[in-house]
């Protein structure tokens, strides 16, 4: 079989998208498929084509120009047509809302979308765009969703139950796995500290900010302690962050560290004593499953995906969203029981590899599907 997935968010770009598409692809490839990828370049003269851990990856060149994504998606129908003619492609999986676009402009080829997007939740609590996905959800074959949530909501507004599926996110188990690494809590003065991680961009659906108001609740209780906030944001989030976090005087306490590439992700999460999740919208979060793999336990909200990661007080602790003084009862229950950590951190990683393994369980589901809708098509 072959599969071409598409998304304009990929490698190097870090995020939940961009590590679904590499993770999947490189479990599918290890099963037998052979996967391309479309994505974009934003420079010009970069590279056209390359080959990552045996996947072939075409780049189209998006120009930063108005209607330049007009030209990418003309250029991006081009490329499917002749990855379908020249490589025999069988599925062309979309991952993103504007490449999804090109489907509704393509009839003679098998098409699926994951709609990963928190976005698409917010659009239809607002009664706003509805349309247009739907015009794009009408144009594909099958959709999956990272969540029960998503799934829900996609056949909210009007999509036949039956071309929806739920496939979670998944982990590499055997790259994420306990990994204490000193030079980590060197270069950031954690030795004999207790390290709260938050995997977190700083964006408002992710709920960093409830997290830093939780803070100084924590150290009134628990001061031998640091926080970490892991990911990227743009500058104005990332100021608002850091005037909160100053003007409730617990600089000492919070670290930033800008984005990390996914391969160094297991040192840190190695490095943690707790990972929390103090989301207001979510898919089955890659960065919890990455902590949970890692024998780590989760403090996470009662949102989207994460609710199918936690088994409450087995796996970690379910809050309540945008409750600062939950999530810091939770986490100080949590630093002051070494052995409930350490219990809930073992289910964790046993959770993970019966339910979330890539190569295990999630790329042979999503297998399942590609040949049911090849199936369909003959």
């Amino acid at each position: 079989m072959k599969v071409c997935m598409m998304s304009i968010d990929f490698l190097p770009n870090v995020g939940g998208i961009s590590t679904h598409i590499i993770e999947l692809s490189k479990a599918l490839t290890e099963l037998g498929i052979e996967v391309h990828i479309i994505t974009r370049r934003t420079d010009f003269h970069g590279k056209k084509f390359e080959t990552i851990n045996n996947i072939k990856v075409h780049r189209l060149y998006l120009p930063k120009i108005r209607f330049g994504s007009v030209l990418y998606i003309i250029n991006q129908i081009y490329t499917i047509l002749r990855l379908k003619k020249k490589e025999n492609i069988e599925i062309f999986h979309s991952h993103t809302r504007t490449d999804s676009i090109a489907f509704r402009f393509l009839n003679r080829i098998v098409k699926i979308e994951t709609e990963h997007s928190s976005t698409f939740l917010k659009a239809v609590e607002t009664d706003r765009n509805i349309n247009s996905y739907k015009k794009i959800f009408d144009a594909t074959d099958y959709l999956l969703a990272p969540s029960e949530e998503l799934k829900e909501t996609i056949i909210k507004i009007g999509i036949d139950p039956g071309k929806v599926s739920y496939i979670p996110n998944g982990v590499d188990t055997t790259r994420f796995h306990h990994n204490d690494d000193e030079k980590l809590k060197e270069k950031y003065n954690l030795k004999n500290k207790m390290v709260v991680n938050c995997p977190r961009n700083l964006v408002i659906k992710n709920g960093v900010h409830y997290l830093i108001d939780a803070i100084p609740l924590i150290i009134e209780k628990f001061d031998n302690v640091k926080f970490l906030i892991i990911g990227n944001s743009n500058k104005e989030m990332f100021l608002k962050c850091k005037k909160k976090v100053a003007d409730l005087k617990i600089d000492d306490y919070v670290i930033f560290t800008d984005s990390i590439p996914n391969s160094q992700m297991p040192g840190f999460y190695g490095i943690s004593d707790i990972v929390v999740l103090p989301s207001l919208k979510e898919a089955t979060s890659i960065s919890g499953l990455e902590a949970m793999a890692t024998g780590k336990p989760l403090v996470g909200t009662k949102v989207g995906g994460i609710p199918m990661l936690i088994d409450n007080e087995q796996t970690g602790i379910l809050v309540s969203p945008k409750d600062p003084h939950a999530l810091s009862e939770a986490i100080i229950d949590l630093l002051k029981n070494n052995e409930k950590r350490k219990t809930m951190g073992i289910n964790a990683r046993k959770k993970v590899i019966n339910e979330f393994d890539w190569k295990k369980t999630i790329a042979p589901r999503t297998i399942e599907i590609y040949k049911k809708i090849i199936d369909s098509k003959k």
